[in-house]
Parts: structure tokens; C-alpha cells; sequence
């Protein structure tokens, strides 16, 4: 069963154009596949993830779902990583 719910891991502050840490999910409209970049609001600000699951259960998010954001637009990865250029692409 598909969903509407994808995991991503935010840019690394301190060696930009790398994704690390832990995963978060996050709520998308945006038909999106492993490997785009998308701008997602957190507490801290906006910040530019990398979408690492697509399709994440319902069961995967249960005791979160309440507290989870949706992404606010997909990124053209290849002017994002070669000119830290955040240009959004139609979703």
C-alpha cells in the first residue's frame, strides 16, 4: 500500500552538499523517489534534505503522525549541489 509519507536526512551543516544523521519523515504531496532534494520546514528554520525512503508505512510513523510536517518543494539537486542554488522544480 502506498503512502504519501517519505523518510529524509537533512544536510550535513558542516560539510555541506552531504546528507547524514538519523531519518525523519515527513508528510509529501510531490510524487518524489530516492535521491531528490527537498526543502523541509523544521524547528530550526527551512533546511534541504535528501529523500531516502519513499512510500514509509503508516505503521512506521504511529505515536509521531501528530507532530510531522510536510515538505515544502522539491529541489533541482544537480543546481542545488553544484551552485548551493536552491532552485524548486515543479512536483
Amino acid at each position: 500500500m502506498e503512502t504519501n509519507i517519505v523518510s529524509v536526512k537533512y544536510e550535513d551543516k558542516h560539510d555541506p552538499g552531504t546528507f547524514t544523521g538519523k531519518e525523519y519523515s515527513y508528510f509529501t504531496d510531490a510524487k518524489l523517489e530516492v535521491g531528490d532534494l527537498v526543502q523541509t520546514p523544521t524547528a530550526f528554520g527551512t533546511n534541504i534534505a535528501l529523500v531516502t525512503k519513499i512510500n514509509v508505512p503508516r505503521e512506521k510513523i504511529r505515536g509521531i503522525e501528530p507532530y510531522m510536517k510536510v515538505i515544502i518543494s522539491k529541489v533541482n539537486k544537480q543546481r542545488y549541489l553544484d551552485f548551493a542554488e536552491i532552485q524548486e522544480e515543479a512536483a
